[in-house]
């Protein structure tokens, strides 16, 4: 693992982590799903994010996910391992290290809360970096980057002057509707690796200068994103759109509240592709939900809506 290697474009899903009704991480299902997503294209791998429900893992079980999929990955995927939303900052500084003994490509945190200073965070991604020194560090942009700032909108130069101090600074989850700022973002910093988390609107990303997108809806799109992102590529804007909108609707069907978004996917996963991805944690918004295709209309429907407007890579 080297800082030279070239930096991620294309599709990105958010991985799952797979659970029990009790918590306890399905392990074994690493390699399917490893092998699912190379089988659907995927560039890459986004882990223990939101999506990977992160915030509700301990540092132990979060240790053990990451290391079941950086093993199935190796050499197949690279994999970023997202190691914060922890209240005691040395967890973060521990997932960090582990991941890249594990042989993550990169690491990424949000910010320490809603009330953490700048230079706070600062401090504090340069522990991650300290801790996994030969390893990308993304930051995790959201809300106007208010979260890095405690609470204040912050124009792009200024946050990229004050993370010149994190030597391991490579690139940002941008997970937000202002494209103004990613712009200017790439502007300031073209070497900058910028991708997107706006799932409902990763094609006006694409059209402001993204390198790629991570996201949950990824996470059962890829192939059908591969194919819109080749569309803008060729000038298809047209079918472009009509792909962006066919996913889009997926997204209204699994937030549906009878569904619920985490559930959804996971249903999706288990009932398109065949992987059993159980249950949410249980100290989740979503605690130990499990839908099956036969459990209510809604399960039934989001399912054959699916079916109908996703395209999958067989």
């Amino acid at each position: 693992m080297t800082m030279t290697k070239q930096l991620i474009t294309g599709v990105l899903p958010a991985l799952i982590t797979p659970m029990d009704k009790d918590g306890n991480v399905k392990t074994e299902l690493a390699q399917p799903l490893i092998d699912m997503y190379v089988k659907q294209q995927a560039d890459g791998l986004y882990m223990l994010g939101w999506t990977g429900e992160g915030e509700h893992l301990d540092v132990g079980k979060r240790k053990q996910w990451a290391a079941a999929v950086l093993a199935a990955a190796r050499g197949k995927l690279p994999v970023f391992v997202h190691v914060g939303y922890n209240q005691n900052l040395d967890d973060s500084v521990e997932l960090a290290a582990h991941a890249a003994e594990h042989g993550a490509y990169a690491v990424a945190s949000v910010g320490i809360s809603e009330e953490s200073s700048l230079e706070d965070n600062v401090a504090y991604f340069k522990r991650i970096a300290a801790a996994a020194p030969n390893v990308p560090f993304y930051i995790y942009w959201v809300a106007m980057g208010k979260t890095l700032t405690g609470g204040k909108e912050i124009d792009p130069p200024v946050l990229l002057e004050a993370l010149s101090e994190v030597p391991t600074f490579r690139g940002i989850k941008f997970t937000d509707n202002n494209f103004y700022y990613l712009e200017r973002f790439k502007k300031h910093r073209p070497d900058l690796n910028i991708l997107t988390g706006a799932d409902q609107l990763a094609i006006c990303s694409q059209y402001m200068g993204s390198d790629g997108n991570i996201g949950a809806l990824q996470a059962i799109t890829c192939y059908h994103f591969k194919v819109m992102m080749e569309k803008i590529n060729e000038g298809n804007y047209a079918e472009a759109r009509e792909l962006q909108y066919r996913a889009n609707d997926v997204v209204e069907a699994y937030c549906r509240a009878e569904i619920g978004s985490m559930p959804g996917i996971k249903l999706l996963i288990e009932e398109i592709f065949g992987i059993p991805a159980g249950y949410c944690s249980p100290t989740g918004p979503f605690a130990g939900v499990s839908h099956t295709a036969e459990g209510s209309q809604a399960a039934v429907e989001l399912v054959e809506l699916f079916k109908k407007n996703i395209l999958v890579k067989e």
